[in-house]
């Protein structure tokens, strides 16, 4: 395939940047960038080159050389080490894109390693859970999803139907349970084996509901009416500018996300437009997302303030999540009555403030722990929905078989076989009949 290069590290000052380059023919491509590279490259080796552009040294890097197929991609890869100055890194890219490697697209290494089956498409998606896990329990269970094929669910799923499409057709082939060994099969244990697959697709399902959070991480929502000090207060948590801090009311008109890494995982810190109504389209689209981000996130902060001590009663707090009311601007007044409030806080001098995160980190550390152990959740939206149709052909299955029409039954499991087909990869005919000679001995 035609060769393409991404950067590996970010673009910003650092020590080192990586490029990374799959495709055919690679070290042709790159000589003319690197001339002191030799005629041919050895497999896992590592060189020191210098690049140069027109006669002129660029930079001194190093390359690591895979060759195809033992490689990621399965194609011939090279990384390249080099300075890490940002500028650096992409007059390298620019360089490359002359000798004709274009840059690859989001995925795009990943998709070749599928295509060049080095991967497979649920190994794919354990990597892209490794790469954003929130925590490094989820990461671990990412990884062990990654390492070994067998831990993942889908494929413990996929073995219990395969059995079971297998028990199909030895009933089918034998209906009046001519061998012994199948003298105790029947439509009632069928029906039996259906009903458990069934309850464990969901408990799967339900399990990777309650791990799956939709700002990936313990989430907390600075809210609050506008001028309240949400901005000021969200920039002096992440001890970072992030926000823009105005007296106009309505400055945020967007989710702002901020993140605070601990060992136990990640505290996804979020600043919402502030409520209030308005004529202006743009803001009101930021309101509207606020109020839908309330019964999504882990835990609110509703800032107060003189004008708006208390959060508007048409407000809708998810069950169970935390809502902390803030005094805000406590240097410059103190509420009439502190008693309603949670914290009296001031995001200009810091006051108070230490005992809010050290709340909030104890809040986060207490939802990772609490996450059931083990591995048994899903990598992806497309994992719950290929269960969810697999569940569906499993319950039709069910269906056809309280009526007696094991045949139709057989046909509604073959439209779950090919929801895995899409979902694991492809289930040849041949292994449903390798189980039903493995799980039965017919006439020796």
């Amino acid at each position: 395939m035609e060769p393409v290069v991404a950067p590996v590290t970010v673009l910003i000052p650092q020590p080192v940047g990586i490029l990374r380059l799959s495709g055919d023919s690679l070290s042709d491509r790159i000589r003319p960038l690197f001339p002191s590279l030799p005629s041919t490259l050895e497999h896992r080796r590592i060189y020191r080159a210098t690049a140069f552009e027109a006669g002129s040294p660029v930079d001194e890097c190093l390359l690591l050389f895979f060759k195809g197929p033992r490689s990621y991609t399965g194609e011939d890869v090279i990384e390249i080490q080099a300075h890490g100055n940002p500028h650096n890194i992409r007059h390298l890219l620019s360089l490359l894109h002359s000798h004709g490697i274009r840059l690859a697209k989001p995925g795009e290494f990943s998709m070749r390693a599928y295509q060049n089956r080095k991967i497979s498409l649920l190994k794919a998606e354990s990597l892209h859970r490794m790469i954003s896990a929130p925590s490094y329990s989820d990461f671990r269970e990412a990884h062990h999803h990654y390492a070994s094929s067998e831990s993942h669910p889908l494929y413990g799923i996929q073995e219990e139907f395969l059995n079971l499409l297998a028990l199909f057709f030895t009933l089918l082939d034998h209906p009046e349970g001519e061998e012994e060994a199948l003298s105790d099969l029947s439509p009632s244990i069928l029906q039996n084996r259906l009903q458990s697959l069934d309850r464990s697709i969901s408990e799967i399902i339900t399990l990777t509901a309650k791990t799956k959070k939709h700002f990936n991480g313990f989430s907390v929502l600075i809210s609050g009416h506008p001028n309240s000090g949400k901005s000021s207060l969200f920039n002096r948590i992440l001890k970072e500018n992030r926000a823009i801090v105005s007296p106009l009311p309505g400055t945020t008109r967007d989710l702002l996300e901020g993140r605070l890494s601990f060992p136990f995982g990640d505290l996804v810190l979020l600043d919402s437009a502030g409520i209030r109504s308005s004529e202006d389209t743009i803001e009101q689209e930021g309101i509207r997302r606020t109020r839908r981000s309330l019964s999504r996130v882990d835990c609110v902060l509703w800032i107060a303030s003189p004008e708006f001590p208390n959060p508007p009663a048409s407000l809708h707090f998810q069950k169970g999540v935390p809502v902390f009311l803030l005094w805000n601007k406590v240097d410059l007044s103190l509420p009439p009555d502190p008693s309603p409030y949670d914290y009296l806080v001031s995001a200009r001098t810091r006051r108070g403030l230490s005992s809010l995160c050290d709340r909030l980190r104890n809040l986060a550390e207490n939802y990772y722990s609490s996450l059931p152990p083990g591995s048994s959740s899903l990598d992806s939206d497309r994992q719950i929905n290929i269960l969810r149709h697999l569940r569906s052909a499993i319950r039709n299955s069910r269906s056809f078989l309280d009526s007696g029409r094991i045949d139709v039954a057989l046909s509604a499991l073959e439209e779950g076989r090919r929801v895995l087909e899409d979902g694991v990869g492809t289930v040849p005919a041949s292994d449903i009949y390798d189980r039903v000679f493995n799980l039965f001995c017919l006439g020796k």
